[in-house]
């Protein structure tokens, strides 16, 4: 039955009355101090609620380890040389050493790091923390406070050992591309070619033009940048292959990842190369090939300013965004769907801007007889900017239109 009010004309559904439940969120790249995204995803991200219960459960122990003290992780330790299959233990540990308290022992930190990220690699490959956009699970080959190079070709011998095991299995070769493509970008590409990873094979590229000296501990961004990993060979080749590049997919993941990449290492002041005028040129060619790819809507395309991180997308609900609506122009039920008796909802993904005005929008299902009344509407419809931690950022929702013909 159709909800009326005096503010809802004949014919349109009332949007329903927002759910905080509902309110979904999407981290898509850009970190945030130390472990405070992890309190901002659980806080806003319901799409969690609709992911596997290890995947939340996950979020909850990255950040319950990113609060243990020492005390705490000496027990939770003990807790794992008593039953080494604890890997809730592990995970809370990880996240403890992914950001050590100042006067640590380093050493004992890396070797820790390494025991646990082993013992996962080998028993568990398939674990959920491996699919988080978190990096507790990662070493740097370069070698830093966390890890070194030894214990990094030890963690890459492991994951090729795991893809000789389960050939075939796309999850564990995602989770081995992760932890080398940086520092073993040749072997990356052999496992992306002979699964025939395009997208894969467009990041890698990317980031290898980019110089990428690893993922960050703490987020999925860049950790740094290495004009000598841009002077190997293989970043020559991944340039040439960028340039030559026709396929949709390579095209679309290669051009997010080297404006969207290039971004955060420019304003964190870890990148003396101007990437701009490669990535647009990959952007235009990826919107062509692409028109219908939302992604490539918000890609920064100009050098940030020192300092200023690139605005960020969120994903946002569409009960939870309903609340921020401050224009809202009613869609016309079109006449020659009502004489046919059609009505039914036409669902909506919509792309705001900083300024919370219709960026882009597409239809994704609904009765093509009223399909462009909604779209003509909203389109015209204005939200209230949305912002994380202070800063206004892009949103992706969703939005229901509901026709329903009055009763005979």
């Amino acid at each position: 039955a159709l909800a009326r009010s005096s503010h809802t004309p004949p014919g349109v559904e009332r949007p329903a009355a927002p759910d905080p439940r509902s309110v979904a969120a999407e981290y898509t790249g850009q970190a945030m101090n130390a472990f405070h995204w992890i309190a901002a995803a659980v806080t806003l991200a319901s799409t969690l609620q609709a992911q596997p219960r290890d995947m939340k459960g996950t979020i909850d122990l990255l950040k319950k380890g990113s609060n243990l003290s020492a005390q705490d992780a000496g027990k939770l330790e003990e807790r794992v040389k008593k039953k080494p299959d604890d890997t809730e233990a592990r995970t809370e540990l990880l996240s403890y050493y992914a950001a050590p308290s100042a006067g640590a022992d380093l050493s004992a930190v890396k070797a820790a790091r390494l025991r646990h990220i082993l013992w996962l690699i080998e028993n568990d490959p398939k674990h959920v923390l491996f699919r988080v956009s978190m990096g507790v699970h990662r070493l740097h080959c370069a070698g830093d406070d966390l890890a070194d190079p030894g214990a990094y070709r030890r963690v890459e011998e492991a994951w090729l050992e795991q893809i000789k095991r389960n050939s075939g299995d796309a999850e564990i070769r995602r989770a081995a591309v992760d932890a080398i493509q940086y520092c073993s970008p040749e072997q990356a590409e052999q496992i992306l070619t002979e699964a025939k990873d395009s997208p894969g094979l467009g990041r890698l590229y990317a980031a290898a033009v980019l110089g990428v000296t690893g993922g960050s501990y703490l987020s999925n961004d860049p950790a740094g940048s290495d004009p000598e990993f841009r002077k190997r060979p293989f970043a020559e080749k991944a340039q040439r292959a960028l340039e030559e590049a026709t396929n949709k997919d390579f095209l679309v993941a290669a051009a997010g990842a080297l404006l969207r990449d290039g971004a955060i290492l420019w304003a964190d002041g870890k990148l003396d190369w101007d990437y701009t005028p490669l990535g647009n040129r990959l952007l235009a060619k990826a919107e062509r090939a692409a028109p219908e790819a939302i992604s490539l809507l918000t890609l920064p395309t100009t050098l940030p300013a020192r300092g200023e991180r690139p605005a960020i997308t969120i994903r946002v609900g569409g009960n939870a965004q309903q609340a921020n609506l401050i224009r809202r122009v009613t869609p016309l039920y079109p006449q020659r769907a009502r004489e046919l008796g059609i009505q039914g909802s036409v669902q909506l993904t919509v792309v705001l801007g900083l300024d919370g005005k219709v960026l882009f929008l597409h239809s994704d299902s609904g009765p093509e007889e009223l399909t462009p009344s909604a779209e003509d509407a909203v389109r015209q419809w204005e939200y209230r900017p949305t912002t994380l931690n202070g800063k206004p950022c892009f949103v992706v929702t969703r939005v229901d239109v509901n026709y329903v013909l009055p009763p005979k």
